[in-house]
């Protein structure tokens, strides 16, 4: 047996030797095409001038085209040199009289004189295969048919640095250990490897009907972040003839999470997707950097209970991101079509051109699909076109009038009256012409100025200029007091030209409903993370204005540290924002252990709603240790031992989570002098540094994974509210392996309600 195993190795050792050098021709062909390519372009561009030269310039395009394209397969092939595949499948089709041999791997790769596979995309369908079937009798889906056949084996390979280490053949037992392998490694090394592990459920949210929206709740660890990534790699792989990558947007929660995405994108043969966050793609659409108060500086004031009128501020900001709210400004949006709407005939002199009904009808019935802006400029364009057509019959109908006039004056006998006549008509007629020409100069823009438009914060802004008026479009949704907070609370924060993050439902809206959003900005599919952290009225005007509800939206409840203003639950948008929206749920938690997991689950149990459980995989480890201290330094010491220790045991990948940044920036001040390992306290929008120990707020914290987590609280303890329940349980989930809890009191963790853990 032995001795067949190493056989069975050396051909294997034999193929990837093959495949590499495969590779390397390919590459090198490549590189030489793509000089060939730049020279053309070169000879494209000074052959001729591309502004007399249709087909100079057509060819010099057709090069950049073909340029592109080779770059890109160029940078795939060498970025997967080292290790061209990652597993094996031994396929038979029905009917067919020979089994297939597929290696998978991150692109596709065929000989070139048969066109046989040397390398079979992971997102193509038969790569489907090794996903999701099992050894025996299996089928997969390709161009509408079902393709039957037998699956005789699954194999996984380990190879580094272009050298085979070692294989296995895998069926659902050896999956599980080969997972299990894959998570007990370090944060640092497994995310941009989740393709070679990919489990059944993640697969289905992968490959899930790519012409309708996904809603994914995600528990914390699914890997829900990484597999939407997935799937925009196999949308990209399977529309590549129709959709250009520029197409695409990822939504991303933060500018630290954009950085990531930088490494992970091409990693996946996925490059040119447009990555921004929310705030910076409503500041572009809109056109202007509104000033916006911190997301965090309310998170924080409600953590510390500081806010006067707390629970009015909270109702505001959940009223502000609701669908209730988007009916309020489609109030208001009549009004301003009304006022905007042209109300006169355009007339030049006292010739009438144009009927006011007749435009009224064009401005709210033939262009109500235009935003109202829009439907001005189409207007104007009328009447312009309109009035150089008619002017000339104008000037041709005053001439002929006056000559007219001028022929039965001339038949007057008495000489003075038939002097004062023709005088009088020869004025009147050269009067009426000259007011005709210099009217017609500006009758449009006249027109056009009482059709008037303000700027969108002045729209905004007018909304609560009084009680009266805001009454008028949302008296029949709140009751006088909460009319008379939002009025004050938003005519307060307006007048010092600033906004709040649960505004931009409404602004972007605005903008799309007013002045239309730039074609250039929009995208066809949209990719947002976190999205629990978004609200119904957000999302409805992203697809709005976007024009398409091709979204992925990926996020877990659990984790709603901003709930005031963020999703309570999925219904909302299942049921009206996307209504053909698939929703599916990754429950299964990848990331950390059994013990760990089980303690975080308690702790969300705490909470008073009904919010999915997460199962952890089979992995176990150490229970979370609690240790108590007696002052800042002691915990300092204490924390910089346990660091230390951590380090030793092979894991560096080290966060240190207290629940706010004033916290935080306490035990920095301590952990900073060490001499041992460096430290970064992250702030917002910060990109982490690679072999730093990080502290972090709790608020900061999701999202991120690392090998250990330490969690403390010093002088700020975790209360028994939601929020604060879904902050520490957010920090819970962040490690793989080790989580370490430090305090005065268990009850400063909420651990007094828990068991799952050890006491030092």
């Amino acid at each position: 047996m032995e001795e067949n195993k190493m056989a069975e190795f050396r051909a294997e050792q034999k193929r990837l030797l093959y495949t590499k050098n495969y590779m390397n021709e390919v590459i090198a062909e490549a590189k030489q095409n793509q000089g060939n390519l730049q020279e053309n372009m070169k000879q494209a561009m000074g052959n001729a001038d591309l502004l007399d030269s249709s087909l100079s310039y057509i060819n010099l395009l057709t090069n950049s085209k073909f340029l592109q394209t080779a770059t890109t397969e160029l940078n795939i092939l060498q970025r997967i040199l080292n290790a061209p595949y990652f597993a094996r499948i031994d396929y038979q089709m029905k009917d067919k009289k020979t089994k297939g041999v597929y290696y998978i791997g991150k692109t596709s790769l065929y000989e070139k004189e048969t066109q046989q596979p040397i390398i079979v995309d992971w997102r193509s369908p038969i790569a489907n295969v090794y996903y999701d079937g099992r050894l025996g009798e299996v089928s997969y889906e390709a161009n509408d048919e079902i393709i039957e056949g037998h699956l005789s084996l699954k194999r996984q390979y380990k190879i580094e640095q272009g050298k085979l280490i070692d294989y296995q053949d895998i069926d659902l037992t050896t999956t599980d250990e080969l997972l299990q392998e894959s998570l007990a490694g370090k944060a640092d090394q497994r995310l941009t490897e989740i393709i070679t592990t990919i489990q059944a459920e993640q697969n289905e949210v992968i490959r899930a009907d790519l012409n309708r929206p996904i809603i994914v709740q995600g528990a914390a660890g699914s890997g829900k972040t990484t597999i939407a990534l997935h799937r925009i790699s196999y949308f990209i792989y399977h529309y590549a003839k129709y959709f250009q990558p520029e197409q695409l947007m990822i939504l991303a929660p933060n500018h630290m999470f954009i950085g990531y995405l930088a490494d992970a994108l091409p990693d996946l043969g996925v490059e040119k997707i447009r990555q921004t966050t929310y705030v910076d793609y409503v500041r572009l659409c809109i056109g202007k950097n509104i000033k916006m108060v911190k997301s965090t500086e309310k998170l924080i004031s409600l953590l510390h209970h500081s806010l006067e009128k707390e629970d009015m501020i909270k109702w505001l900001a959940r009223f502000k991101g609701s669908l209730t709210y988007k009916k309020i400004i489609d109030n208001y949006l009549k009004d301003i079509c009304d006022n905007m709407c042209p109300k006169e005939d355009f007339r030049i002199e006292k010739f009438p051109l144009y009927g006011a009904k007749k435009l009224r009808r064009l401005f709210t019935t033939e262009y109500n699909y235009l935003p109202l802006v829009k439907r001005k400029e189409k207007i104007k364009g009328i009447l312009q076109a309109d009035l150089k057509r008619k002017k000339n019959i104008i000037f041709t109908k005053l001439t002929e009038k006056y000559e007219a006039a001028l022929d039965r004056a001339l038949q007057i006998k008495d000489d003075e009256k038939r002097k004062e006549r023709v005088v009088y008509f020869l004025d009147t007629k050269a009067e009426r012409l000259d007011t005709v020409k210099k009217e017609a100069a500006s009758a449009v823009r006249k027109y056009a100025a009482k059709m008037p438009v303000d700027t969108l914060y002045g729209y905004y802004q007018q909304l609560f200029a009084s009680k009266e008026e805001f009454k008028k479009y949302a008296g029949d949704f709140l009751s006088e007091e909460e009319l008379d907070f939002m009025v004050d609370f938003q005519a307060t924060l307006l007048q010092e030209k600033k906004v709040e993050i649960e505004d931009f439902g409404a602004l972007f809206y605005l903008q799309y409903k007013i002045f239309g959003i730039d074609k250039k900005y929009r995208a066809k599919n949209v990719v947002i993370d976190e999205v629990q952290d978004y609200s119904d009225f957000q999302l409805y005007a992203l697809k709005a204005g976007l024009e398409t509800d091709m979204f992925t939206l990926v996020g877990d409840l659990a984790q709603g540290i901003h709930s005031y203003r963020g999703l309570k639950n999925w219904e909302t948008l299942k049921n009206t924002v996307f209504p053909r929206a698939n929703y599916m749920t990754l429950q299964k938690s990848y990331r950390t252990t059994i013990e760990i997991m089980q303690m975080a689950n308690d702790v969300l149990a705490l909470l008073d709603e009904d919010l999915p459980k997460v199962k952890p995989v089979v992995r176990h480890g150490e229970k979370p240790i609690f240790y108590s201290f007696q002052s800042q330094k002691d915990l300092a010491e204490k924390v910089d031992a346990r660091i230390q220790t951590v380090q030793k045991e092979g894991y560096h990948s080290i966060a240190v989570i207290g629940k706010t940044e004033e916290e935080c920036k306490k035990i920095y001040k301590h952990l900073k002098k060490s001499k041992n390992y460096e430290v970064q306290l992250l702030r917002e929008n910060e990109g982490l540094k690679k072999g730093h120990v990080i502290i972090v707020p709790s608020y900061l914290s999701k999202g991120l994974e690392f090998d250990a987590v330490v969690i403390f609280s010093l002088d700020e303890y975790f209360r028994l509210e939601e929020i604060e329940i879904k902050l520490l349980y957010v920090a819970m989930t962040r490690p793989m392996h080790k989580l370490y809890l430090f305090a005065k009191h268990k009850k400063d963790l909420l651990l007094d309600y828990v068991n799952k853990v050890n006491y030092d």
